[in-house]
């Protein structure tokens, strides 16, 4: 919408407060929406009819249409001021974006040598600390224990670098070259040692075995001579045993006959130890049945006498019969009932 299209114009009268007299201008003043509504309050209110009569009637229809058209043609003025509002907006947005994309692409233009030679710096920076980063980790290896020939590829890698202008960064990289030949130096000279241990270990272990393996052929062979004497002496012993054994199978026959009739008087005997013992254990579990029926009495005695005082205070049969079992069950802190 043009500004043309939305110059002010007054409001078509309708017939309450002089709203054809009203311009946009006048309505969206500040406080103007509120001066304006309270007038037409004013005078419809003011206004009295008889709601009995048919003319009462016509005449607050009226009224009410009255009102909705001048809602209508009050609103429709700030839609045309809000739609001229937008258009202006969009045009001031869409310089304001050129403005933006024109001023950071000449800012960007202006900057790009200086955005150049910064790139080019960091790389050549990073690319010295990545060079350094290098020579330091050849020290570094994933077994606690590397062994002569990985750290010699390690010292081989180290001499064999292409070389490299350090520039500021000299001091630096001579350092760190110095440190990784000083290091891999020493875990040499510690791996050629270790590895020199382990081979006299094995060595040993060798020798060890040998020695242990012929002992114990020997004492096997030792063992073996003595076996055989061992087994001669053994047959003499069984003949002497065979003749022992056969004096005394006689006599072991005559013991079977007396331990069998011993036996007969033992069972006899253990026969009517046990039923003495059962007698004995029926009168006990009777005497102790006889006890537990009397304190079973006595405590539903003592029971029944607290339910009966709690009923007279006035608890109901029910309750009272819950507060007596949890009593007597422990289940009440410091409350008890005495047998």
């Amino acid at each position: 919408m043009t500004a043309s299209a939305t110059k002010e114009k007054p409001a078509p009268s309708t017939g309450l407060i002089a709203i054809d007299k009203i311009t946009p201008a006048i309505l969206f003043a500040p406080e103007g929406v509120d001066k304006i509504l309270a007038k037409i309050e004013k005078e419809v209110r003011s206004v009295h009819t008889d709601i009995t009569t048919k003319a009462g009637r016509e005449a607050l229809a009226s009224t009410a249409y009255k009102i909705a058209r001048s809602k209508t043609t009050m609103d429709d003025m700030g839609k045309a001021l809000v739609a001229d509002w937008k258009a202006k907006s969009s045009a001031v947005d869409a310089d304001r974006r050129k403005l933006r994309d024109r001023m950071d692409a000449l800012k960007d233009e202006v900057r790009k040598p200086l955005t150049d030679f910064e790139e080019a710096e960091k790389a050549r920076v990073e690319g010295h600390d990545a060079a350094i980063a290098e020579i330091l980790e050849l020290v570094i290896f994933d077994d606690d224990e590397p062994s002569t020939e990985a750290i010699r590829e390690r010292i081989l890698a180290l001499s064999g670098r292409e070389p490299r202008d350090w520039q500021e960064f000299e001091q630096r990289g001579e350092a760190a070259v110095s440190s990784a030949e000083n290091r891999l130096s020493a875990m040499l000279a510690t791996a050629e040692k270790r590895e020199a241990d382990r081979a006299e270990l094995e060595k040993l272990r060798t020798a060890t075995a040998e020695r242990e393996r012929k002992d114990r052929e020997a004492q096997i062979a030792a063992d073996a001579a003595l076996a055989a004497d061992a087994a001669l002496a053994a047959k003499a012993d069984a003949q002497a045993v065979i003749d022992k054994a056969q004096a005394e199978l006689a006599q072991a026959e005559a013991d079977k006959i007396a331990a069998t009739a011993q036996a007969e008087t033992d069972r006899q005997e253990a026969v009517v130890a046990e039923r003495e013992r059962i007698e004995a254990e029926q009168k006990a579990e009777q005497i102790a049945t006889a006890k537990r029926e009397g304190n079973k009495a006595h405590a539903k005695k003592i029971n029944n006498e607290v339910l009966a005082a709690l009923v007279a205070e006035g608890i109901g049969q029910d309750i009272g019969k819950k507060i007596v079992i949890a009593i007597a069950s422990g289940k009440i802190p410091h409350a008890k009932i005495s047998y």
